[in-house]
C-alpha cells in the first residue's frame, strides 16, 4: 500500500496525507527517488465510490432524516474528515504508467 513502483519506497501515513490526500493534483513526486507517480486506477475508483457515498449521505440521507442543522452539519463534517484523513491515505496505491508520446525531433 503506497509503495513507489520505481524505488520501492513505502510511503508513511504522513507522506500520503500531506503529499497526496491534501493536494489537489493527479501526480506527485516520490520523496526518495523524485520520480513522478500517479495513483493506480483502483485507487481512483475507490476515491470515486467513497466520494459518492459521502455525497449521498450528506445531500440525500441527512435532509430526509429531518435532523436539526447542528447535528447534521457535525455528522457531515466528521464524514468528510474520515474520508480525507483515513480512507484516502490508507487506500492509495501508486502505479508506473507508460505513455505513447511521439518524439517531435524525429518527425
Amino acid at each position: 500500500m503506497g509503495e513507489c513502483p520505481y524505488c520501492k519506497h513505502n510511503w508513511t501515513y504522513r507522506e500520503k496525507l500531506l503529499g497526496y490526500a491534501l493536494k489537489p493534483r493527479t501526480r506527485i513526486k516520490c520523496p526518495e527517488c523524485k520520480e513522478y507517480l500517479e495513483p493506480s486506477t483502483l485507487s481512483i475508483i475507490y476515491d470515486y465510490i467513497a466520494i459518492l457515498c459521502v455525497a449521498l449521505f450528506i445531500f440525500i440521507l441527512i435532509p430526509i432524516m429531518s435532523w436539526p442543522i447542528v447535528p447534521s452539519l457535525l455528522i457531515s463534517f466528521i464524514m468528510f474528515l474520515l474520508y480525507l484523513l483515513l480512507f484516502q491515505p490508507l487506500t492509495v496505491r501508486f502505479k508506473h504508467y507508460e505513455y505513447n508520446i511521439k518524439d517531435k525531433t524525429k518527425g
